[in-house]
């Protein structure tokens, strides 16, 4: 995220370039505070590196610096605010991250000290994961990306310079490569492509391709120009506003950013949005701090985001992230940044900073090596591990399980486990029936599974059409058309049917009517009894099995929900807000010949309580609801009967 200096020949300083920093730095803070508000903020970083890109060639190319003076220069700049930011964050974790999460910490605390972050990010976790969310460095892999190709491409500019070949090729020759590269990856390996710089490089190649192509855009008439900014903020605001996560990005969908800020830079500092928007004294200002803004916000929200759960933080909360990060960086620019970036000696100054920065990496393995500071947590608390709870807490709940062939069609997930020639079974509904893949997976490997077993899955997606998918989840609609789709071209015996029914039906007023629906389409699925139906009926929900609430993280201590880890949730009640939905569903059941499976004693263990852990302390349930891939895979009651029972 950090940017490289501008020239210090204030001719050639350019406000609008600050400007549009402020616009990108502004995208990734408040897609990260509130992602519902920006959902494509996170392409901020990615007009970060065109910025990048041009600066740095505009420097290196014409000869203003050389190459020392250019890494003296990107020390002095990068160093002061990202060790104030590393210091910190790992004294705020020592006062209540558990052992695991400060050895997680310490390694990440080493990467990001020896601007290697963004390699630890890929060897960790994706970008979007849940437990990204909780990685108070994660952000620092976008400084490992510049960092590297500070040292890629002005050894290329040089190399060029040597052998007489011309730069402008050598840019478009580089960036159309890692284009390439970048969009296979996108399909094959996605962390591949968000997180390592050869994939990352043509975002770059675009900055500099501006100025070794400045002549022919100096040619341009006002009007194009004007045209062209136009254009250029049209595709940024497009990018924030439109692009998903889930699009394909960085490559291809990244080429709406960076066309957009290559427009904005290219037409130059005379049009009216460059003069009168992103020239503006606030735009320029906080440009001038984006740099330590970006890596004092993410810290602040993981924090946030480990003491209170992962979920959509509260708007005050935010706004006070905000708040702090903004003075945060302010203060950090002011009296850490530019003492040392201006008013130190040179030579002493980097020497010091290279210093304090392997004294960062070296704190970062001793915390990472360092067995773990003891708690009296778990000490009076028999059957409970602290660090599995941790580590429950960060795992996400919709798991493609080894085994599983997965295609998506019409924007739903298809997996297939098993080829037997028993005849095949199809599992469809929404998270809560896709989190019984690892079982069918553990059959597969324990080579029970006789059949082919086939899921159609969607986040929030009924398997009956009686429910108006909420805006996010349109793709649910494609829920008949998929079942019917893989039944024509699968002999399927049983359908096995799950979700939040409760949402599914919504208010008990809309029942009859939905219920006339659901018996339509359950009558064609089974083909008049052909083909048996499941129903699983609802199971446990409650507050107190999410990992994320047994541990309460105070910033001086933690406490623990000893009540409820020790003795369970009392069934009765949690059954009885079910017992509405449980008649309903049971009386349709009837009406169309299918059965229903209630698998509430399998997964809580007791008729009268449920326990939210195993035997060996590790939690069932990766929050209120969904149950944890290594409590789903050893459920040896309930569907077994279903998946490995002969055809009659």
């Amino acid at each position: 995220m950090s940017l490289a200096s501008l020239p210090e020949n204030k001719a050639t300083y350019r406000g609008d370039i600050d400007g549009l920093r402020a616009f990108a730095v502004i995208a990734v803070v408040v897609y990260h505070v509130f992602p519902r508000w920006l959902p494509g903020g996170f392409c901020g970083v990615d007009v970060f590196f065109v910025i990048s890109g041009f600066l740095i060639t505009c420097q290196i190319s014409r000869r203003e610096i050389s190459f020392v003076s250019f890494y003296t220069r990107r020390m002095r700049r990068l160093a002061p605010a990202l060790l104030c930011v590393l210091l910190a964050t790992v004294v705020a974790g020592m006062f209540f991250l558990l052992p695991n999460e400060l050895s997680t910490l310490g390694m990440a605390c080493f990467a990001g000290a020896t601007f290697l972050s963004n390699f630890f990010s890929w060897q960790t976790q994706g970008y979007f994961d849940r437990s990204a969310s909780l990685q108070p460095l994660l952000h620092l892999w976008s400084l490992g990306v510049e960092e590297q190709f500070y040292l890629f491409w002005p050894a290329l500019i040089a190399l060029s310079r040597r052998n007489a070949i011309s730069l402008a090729k050598v840019t478009l020759a580089t960036g159309l490569v890692s284009f390439a590269i970048g969009s296979g990856c996108a399909f094959l390996s996605p962390a591949t492509d968000f997180y390592l710089p050869f994939s990352r490089i043509w975002e770059f190649m675009a900055g500099a391709g501006l100025v070794l192509g400045e002549h022919g855009l100096d040619r341009l008439s006002p009007r194009w120009r004007a045209a062209s900014g136009v254009g250029g903020l049209l595709c940024l605001l497009i990018a924030v506003f439109q692009l998903r996560q889930d699009w394909f990005f960085p490559s291809p969908t990244a080429l709406f950013p960076v066309l957009g800020a290559a427009l904005v830079i290219a037409v130059g500092p005379e049009t009216w949005l460059a003069r009168h928007i992103l020239s503006s004294r606030p735009a320029r200002w906080l440009g001038s701090i984006s740099y330590p803004l970006y890596l004092w916000h993410w810290p602040l929200i993981a924090y946030e985001h480990l003491i209170h759960g992962v979920s959509h933080t509260h708007r005050s909360t935010g706004y006070a992230i905000i708040t702090i990060s903004v003075v945060l960086a302010a203060l950090t620019t002011r009296f850490v940044e530019a003492p040392l970036r201006w008013k130190t000696p040179e030579r002493r100054t980097v020497i010091g900073l290279l210093s304090a920065l392997a004294v960062t990496a070296a704190l970062g393995l001793t915390l990472r090596a360092w067995p773990g500071h003891s708690t009296a947590l778990g000490r009076d608390t028999p059957g409970v591990n602290l660090e599995k709870i941790n580590l429950a807490e960060q795992n996400g709940i919709f798991p493609i399980t080894p085994h599983m062939r997965v295609e998506h069609i019409q924007g739903l997930t298809v997996g297939i486990i098993g080829s037997g020639p028993e005849a095949p079974v199809l599992f469809t509904g929404d998270s809560l029936l896709f989190q019984w893949g690892p079982r069918v997976d553990a059959l597969f490997t324990q080579g029970r599974l006789k059949r082919t077993i086939i899921f159609i899955s969607g986040p929030s997606c009924a398997p009956l059409p009686v429910e108006k998918p909420q805006k996010d989840f349109t793709y649910c609609n494609a829920m008949p058309a998929v079942q019917d789709l893989i039944l024509a071209k699968w002999p399927v015996h049983t359908i096995v049917m799950g979700a939040l029914w409760e949402r599914v039906f919504g208010p008990p007023a809309e029942w009859p009517t939905k219920k006339i629906k659901a018996e339509k389409r359950l009558r064609a699925l089974s083909e008049n009894g052909q083909r048996k139906i499941v129903f699983i009926m609802p199971t446990p929900i409650s507050p107190r099995f999410d990992p994320a609430h047994m541990v309460t993280r105070h910033f001086t201590h933690l406490s623990l929900d000893k009540d409820t880890l020790q003795n369970g949730v009392p069934l009765a009640p949690m059954m009885a807000e079910h017992a509405t939905i449980t008649s309903f569903l049971t009386s349709m059941a009837q009406d169309t010949g299918s059965s229903t499976l209630d698998l509430t004693q399998a997964i809580c263990g007791s008729v009268e309580t449920c326990f939210p852990l195993m035997n060996d302390g590790t939690p069932k349930f990766a929050d209120q609801m969904h149950l944890r891939p290594d409590f789903t895979q050893g459920l040896t009651s309930g569907l077994d009967d279903i998946l490995i029972r002969p055809t009659p």
